[in-house]
């Protein structure tokens, strides 16, 4: 097999389930809920760290942003014996029940990803292992967290979709009204990676689900600064990665 190299990990590295990030702060404040952290990889932008949260040994990775990173990162985890991925993301609310510092679980996902695209046709869907959309669901519950579940919004352009985050008088993009498009069709956010995880996760028999916090809710121009924590996500993903586990083991 082709040596890998953009992760720069070494054989044998990683337990099971891994949670991704785009920004590697996330993946550091990950491995400060969890006890013996270490970093296993730190390659091109792809910090990597691993430790042990309630006694089950777990994973962090940073893909960056957009599905062309994310999609190596997820293909190198998998050569490295990762079966579970859990997404770890933020999104912006679309659906007028989304609120800044909400959870949003992604069941599924509309496809504006080109990576996602490479590995299968527009009509192949993008969709979360629903055992893990379930642990995701029983984790926030059982925390009390705030929460929703459903479909996600994924794309490949963060300006493009928010031309008026790029000047006074911004360009028309393709996607300039991708926000008014979806907005009442359930649609809970839109964020940049989900799909692309989704898609070549099915392909490559991987269990993938995503859970983002919301840091806005675009409709409505609600964008709180600072932006809402990320630690509700993570506790989140952290638990239903040892449930799941547990129920692995017992099998």
């Amino acid at each position: 097999m082709h040596n890998k190299t953009h992760l720069g990990l070494n054989a044998d590295t990683l337990p099971p389930t891994c949670l991704i990030a785009g920004d590697p702060q996330r993946v550091m404040k990950m491995r400060s809920f969890w006890d013996s952290p270490r970093t296993v990889a730190d390659c091109r932008g792809y910090l990597c760290v691993a430790g042990s949260y309630r006694g089950v040994e777990i994973a962090a990775c940073c893909t960056g942003i957009g599905g062309p990173s994310c999609e190596i990162a997820i293909v190198e985890l998998a050569q490295h014996g990762v079966s579970n991925i859990i997404r770890v993301g933020t999104c912006g609310g679309i659906d007028p029940a989304v609120n800044p510092g909400d959870l949003a679980i992604l069941s599924g996902a509309i496809r504006y990803s080109g990576a996602a695209d490479a590995y299968a046709p527009v009509n192949y869907p993008a969709v979360s292992d629903w055992e893990y959309v379930a642990a995701l669901v029983d984790a926030c519950k059982a925390r009390g967290f705030r929460w929703h579940v459903g479909i996600g919004l994924t794309v490949d352009s963060f300006y493009a979709t928010k031309p008026w985050l790029i000047a006074s008088e911004p360009p028309n993009t393709e996607y300039s009204d991708m926000v008014t498009r979806w907005a009442g069709t359930g649609v809970l956010g839109m964020e940049m990676e989900a799909a692309t995880l989704m898609v070549i996760g099915s392909v490559l028999r991987l269990r993938t689900a995503t859970i983002c916090t919301v840091g806005s809710n675009l409709p409505k121009g609600l964008r709180p600064d600072p932006a809402p924590s990320d630690d509700n996500a993570i506790l989140a993903a952290c638990d239903a990665a040892v449930a799941m586990q547990t129920i692995a083991d017992g099998e």
